[in-house]
């Protein structure tokens, strides 16, 4: 009996052991390397605070060309309106599309155009640091980035489907301010992703739609800038989360996501204080799939993160393209809760920001 014993205690030890082994370590890049080898193959697989992972696209062989997806979009949020600019590529398809949600009325419009581009060539910048310009019959879209701001301009006239838009805006941004940069590959060789996000910048200017003008209030406005290059698999879905505002009168910024690939060696998920970036692992989400307008609640692994999501707008947005498809499920709304950094609580209340679910196949 004693032998016996002797022996669930050891097993038991064990377990414990095995239990308290910590997670896969994240890795993080400090300085340039390459994203890719030349090969095509993904080389740079985590993390930085930084886009420390060069795009070298001339080593991706030519006959994936027709799967890289490329893509520029910027949300703009403030108490009353929310404005969304996106510029993409998909193989040799570009598009340029712009939104706008009034929490007001809870109205929704956007419009957009088609064009197409040599798929051997990008349209966008190989960095998160240049500038983008697309143009349609009449309409245009442009990206640029000057050290210190990024300056973002749109012009849709208007259409049977679609009223006219126009728009300029200024968001306050450097090179050298941290963000969340990440690489990581899905299951099948040759497929990965790579992404940088630009989050808690000021932003201000207006636009207007039709005759109605939006101006974004000083101080009230943050964007985030979501920077996208991969090579993406045919079906794929992602939860993506951010918000964004002052405490203190300091920025305080949080993004949040998973699902699109192995993060193992490195999460989407970083709280911004003052313009310095603090990682966390992972982060869980739980909501109701069923009623997304029911509150969220976001809880991270080591503690640092406990945020509770009250909804105020469901972006509710099917497309379908020919074999392409499309579901977005972005959620408006409030964070509040607690962060916590360097062992120091801060207390949220209100954080203006989005929960998004997506699924796509193409």
């Amino acid at each position: 009996m004693r032998r016996q014993n002797a022996w669930i205690i050891l097993l038991l030890l064990a377990n414990s052991l095995v239990a308290a082994e910590p997670p896969p370590a994240q890795v993080e890049f400090t300085s340039p390397t390459n994203l890719l080898s030349p090969q095509g193959a993904l080389e740079a697989w985590g993390w930085a605070k930084h886009a420390h992972m060069v795009y070298n696209r001339d080593a991706i062989p030519a006959d994936r060309l027709d799967r890289v997806k490329e893509w520029e979009h910027y949300t703009v949020m403030s108490p009353d309106f929310t404005i969304g600019v996106t510029m993409a590529q998909i193989g040799g398809l570009t598009l340029g599309s712009v939104e706008i949600i009034d929490y007001k009325t809870k109205e929704r419009k956007s419009a957009m155009f088609l064009a197409s581009h040599p798929k051997e060539k990008s349209l966008f910048p190989p960095t998160p640091y240049g500038n983008t310009e697309l143009r349609g019959k009449e309409s245009f879209v442009s990206f640029k980035f000057d050290e210190g701001r990024r300056l973002i301009s749109f012009n849709f006239p208007k259409t049977p489907t679609a009223p006219a838009f126009a728009g300029d805006l200024e968001l306050a941004n450097k090179s050298a301010d941290e963000s969340i940069a990440l690489a990581r590959p899905f299951d099948q060789p040759g497929q990965y992703f790579y992404e940088n996000k630009i989050f808690g910048m000021p932003a201000r200017g207006q636009i207007k739609v039709n005759d109605t003008s939006y101006s974004l209030p000083d101080g009230k406005s943050f964007a985030i800038f979501d920077w996208g290059r991969g090579i993406w698999p045919r079906k794929s879905q992602w939860f993506w989360g951010q918000a964004a505002g002052k405490i203190d009168g300091e920025i305080v910024a949080i993004n949040l996501g998973n699902g699109y690939g192995d993060d193992s060696r490195g999460t989407a998920n970083a709280i911004l204080v003052g313009g310095k970036l603090h990682k966390l692992r992972d982060v869980k989400i739980d909501y109701d799939p069923q009623d997304r307008m029911r509150p969220w609640t976001f809880t991270s692994d080591d503690g640092r993160l406990d945020l509770k999501f009250r909804p105020i707008f469901h972006q509710d947005d099917k497309q379908q393209m020919l074999i392409a498809s499309t579901e977005l499920h972005k959620i408006h709304g409030y964070f509040s809760g607690k962060l916590v950094l360097g062992g120091q609580p801060i207390q949220v209340d209100g954080l203006l920001g989005f929960a998004e679910h997506m699924a796509q196949r193409w």
